[in-house]
């Protein structure tokens, strides 16, 4: 026990009660070691922890004797007799906080009911293998809820490796993906693993897989059927235990009708489907979001400055938000609040210099809601569509505000 006892390290029975556990652990925790012989394990972690012993590494949490919560990897031995049989666990813990990434999962700050229901859903399919193909536009969030999904898993302490797919040649697809040997071709002076390889018992995210080319397809198809491989020019096949999450803001079903995407790929990687909603689908979310981001930077926001936020159609998404709350907290650098005229900047009613106007022109533009629209209306000739364009908002939108200020153009 001395290898272990410089660690926080526990053995249990197969009755699950802590039989021996190394005193650094047991300080730590606030307890003497003699306190905690005989006692289960759920006295010390999370109660459901019993149930995820047959895995080898599963993230969890600790609970100390004043009921304090330590995050970490908890790494599982099978003590066997000489039967096979299980006679009891040996635990090892190492720290690891998942509250460092909560800024990356704000998209996932939710009311909408669609959203809610991929939650649910994602949080199921974290449990298995099966691959997953997440779906929507571009800045909704996919390689975010991969990784969630990834850190909710068995995998979480094991690498979550991303590849780009739309960045990589065809010509590099095998180096990046499967890697070399050395002297595999000119100026491959040592061995390089693969992508595959890193991420061995992890998962393997790939991003962009639509832009992939037919004869990269082919490639991994073979891989995502077998999960064996061969490095660039090596003469031995090697295994990876990967999951494989795909992403996309493509129409994939579509890419296969136009036969720009394989249809046995595309059925091998799309076991389960997860198509992440539009934030103009969900704008009862702005609000969270955008709080949720602004607590981080110690700000607020006022009301106007919000509401102009919500009515927006953000066809940047997620991404477009984060970035238009970036600049504003630039701007308002030495204010605790965030106000309208740190959002116009980015989100310009119209496409004129502001400085063109006189200075009560520009508060009324900026603060007035019915003088922005009036002004939309007389630049567009009365074109409801296009007003609602320069305005960021629905034509629907720009028709109720119509009605409440009275306003008409025929």
């Amino acid at each position: 026990m001395n290898v272990l006892e410089n660690t926080f390290s526990l053995i249990l029975n197969n009755n699950f009660k802590i039989s021996w556990i190394s005193s650094d652990f047991a300080n730590f925790l606030g307890y003497a070691k003699e306190d905690l012989i005989g006692k289960t394990i759920d006295t010390i972690a999370d109660e459901h922890i019993k149930n995820k012993l047959s895995h080898s590494k599963f993230f969890g949490a600790l609970k100390d004797s004043s009921q304090g919560i330590t995050t970490g990897i908890f790494d599982i031995t099978k003590i066997l007799d000489n039967h096979g049989n299980i006679q009891g666990y040996l635990v090892q813990f190492y720290f690891y906080d998942k509250q460092t990434e909560t800024e990356d999962f704000l998209v996932f700050n939710t009311q909408n009911i669609k959203m809610k229901k991929l939650l649910e859903r994602a949080s199921l399919v974290a449990q298995s293998d099966v691959s997953v193909l997440i779906s929507g536009e571009t800045g909704t969030g996919k390689s975010r809820l991969a990784k969630w999904i990834h850190i909710n898993s068995p995998r979480v302490a094991f690498p979550f490796v991303k590849i780009n797919c739309s960045a990589i040649p065809e010509t590099l697809f095998e180096s990046e993906f499967f890697g070399y040997e050395k002297g595999a071709f000119t100026g491959a002076t040592k061995d390089k693993l693969g992508k595959v390889e890193i991420a061995d018992k992890g998962t393997l995210f790939l991003d962009e897989v639509g832009d992939l080319s037919l004869t990269s397809q082919a490639k991994l198809l073979v891989f995502v059927d077998t999960k064996e491989f061969e490095r660039l020019g090596g003469n031995k096949p090697k295994k990876a235990d990967v999951r494989i999450i795909s992403a996309t803001n493509k129409d994939l079903m579509e890419e296969v009708y136009k036969n720009n995407f394989r249809k046995d790929l595309y059925y091998r990687i799309a076991v389960i489907k997860i198509k992440i909603p539009p934030l103009r689908e969900r704008k009862e979310d702005i609000p969270l979001i955008v709080n949720s981001f602004l607590h981080t930077k110690n700000k607020r926001i006022t009301k106007r400055a919000m509401e102009f936020l919500i009515e927006r159609q953000w066809y940047g998404n997620i991404r477009e938000l984060r970035a238009v709350l970036e600049s504003a907290c630039i701007l308002a650098y030495d204010k605790d609040t965030i106000d309208i005229e740190h959002l116009t900047e980015d989100i310009s009613p119209f496409e004129e210099n502001p400085e063109s106007f006189s200075e009560d022109f520009q508060e009324k533009l900026l603060f007035d809601e019915k003088e922005r629209i009036k002004t939309a209306l007389e630049k567009t000739g009365g074109n409801r569509k296009k007003a609602a364009e320069l305005l960021g908002i629905s034509i629907a939108t720009l028709w109720r505000k119509m009605k409440k200020y009275q306003l008409d153009f025929k």
